[in-house]
């Protein structure tokens, strides 16, 4: 976890921008930080940009943050 910046998180992934293997890695960490499915964690815009907006199903928008902002301590 990089940082917040308002409702915005930045998340470092080491993984290269090649063949989906960042987002596979994004969805891969978020769905651990979560604790939810793999399957809940969907880019639904931004797949080839450095900016995503995701949908997260199986937790709600408070708990997404509360785990998000405890990651990053």
């Amino acid at each position: 976890m990089a940082g917040k910046d308002g409702d915005t998180y930045r998340i470092k992934i080491t993984a290269p921008p090649v063949e989906g293997k960042a987002n596979h890695a994004l969805i891969d960490y978020l769905s651990g930080i979560l604790e939810v499915p793999k399957g809940n964690v969907q880019i639904v815009s931004g797949e080839s940009s450095r900016m995503k907006t995701l949908r997260i199903a199986g937790r709600s928008l408070k708990e997404i943050h509360e785990r998000l902002d405890a990651a990053m301590l």
